[in-house]
């Protein structure tokens, strides 16, 4: 169940990732700009992943956890500072009176 779970979050949030990147890439470029937004994405989960073992190993298991746990505050403080426009996302539906 903490699979399905973990799993889950993180198809949640990959899409949202997605849809951001699909936002941030419209103009007159936008397939090229799309294509460096996602190799950014890509670096952003290889380079931790290089080294991840490595410090896994010297510092253990249980602080690699808590780690890990801590190092994504940064990058959840930075998400709630994201602009979106209000009604991005609904393209196909009724604008709001």
């Amino acid at each position: 169940m903490c699979i399905v779970l973990e799993q889950f979050g993180y198809g949640f949030g990959f899409t949202a990732f997605l849809l951001y990147m699909i936002h941030i890439a419209r103009g007159e470029h936008q397939t090229a700009h799309y294509a460096i937004c996602t190799g950014f994405m890509a670096m952003g989960m290889m380079f931790p992943g290089m080294w991840s073992g490595w410090l896994q190993d010297h510092i253990g298991y249980k602080q690699f956890f808590v780690w890990v746990i801590l190092a994504t505050i940064p990058s959840f403080s930075m998400t709630m500072r994201i602009p979106l426009e209000d009604d991005f996302g609904k393209h196909g539906q009724a604008k709001a009176a």
